[in-house]
């Protein structure tokens, strides 16, 4: 029997079952169903209010460390500052605050036109304004979940995805102390708590919107 994690490690029948039960326990915290298929975890988001995002013409910033792009099946957007930021966590909060402040000071930059709408997606992101998911399929079946990423800040989305499709995606973002579930999907699998999981032989890095910004992974 399987952990669904990027990488598929094999866990015996006592692990699977406690980790079972927490995706139950996870599922009835953040009021998600059982979404372990593609269709049904983009169901999911539309519920949530996204929309089709492009992945093709954004996929350098988007593919880095954490997406294996040979499995992408599409990006998707949320883009309602209302939601987020009802959802979003303190430290959420007060990073994408700092982050504003640092836009509003960089208004007399100027950068080239073929940057201008990324610049706004990345400005976007950082202020809670909006979020950008991409979903992968698994590497042994095309029509279940593989992994996912979520660019923003939005923990409380990463979170409802893991207890959806049951996979444990490779970047844990910046869970609070309240991430309790999460932290033990982690030790069930065999990562240290929120132990990031880039791919290997991909130089590791950071969106411009998040560097240097919140808890280190």
């Amino acid at each position: 029997m399987k952990i669904l994690t990027p990488g598929f490690m094999v866990l015996d029948e006592k692990i699977m079952s406690e980790y079972k039960i927490l995706l139950d326990q996870a599922q009835r915290h953040f009021k998600v169903p059982s979404c372990p298929t593609v269709s049904d975890a983009i169901a999911l988001l539309q519920g949530f209010g996204a929309t089709s995002f492009d992945f093709e013409t954004n996929q350098e910033s988007l593919a880095d460390e954490f997406v294996d792009r040979r499995y992408v099946v599409g990006a998707y957007t949320i883009h309602d500052p209302r939601l987020l930021k009802e959802r979003a966590t303190a430290e959420e909060l007060q990073v994408a605050e700092l982050s504003l402040e640092e836009s509003e000071e960089d208004t007399d930059i100027e950068y080239p036109d073929e940057s201008a709408e990324w610049n706004q997606i990345q400005d976007e992101l950082s202020s809670l304004q909006r979020l950008v998911i991409v979903i992968e399929h698994g590497a042994e079946d095309p029509n279940m979940v593989g992994n996912f990423r979520v660019h923003g800040f939005g923990q409380w989305l990463r979170e409802s995805l893991w207890a959806s499709t049951g996979v444990l995606p490779r970047d844990p973002g910046v869970p609070s102390t309240e991430s309790v579930l999460f932290g033990r999907a982690f030790e069930l699998s065999g990562r240290e708590v929120f132990q990031a999981a880039a791919i290997p032989q991909r130089r590791p890095r950071r969106l411009a919107w998040f560097r240097g910004k919140g808890r280190a992974t």
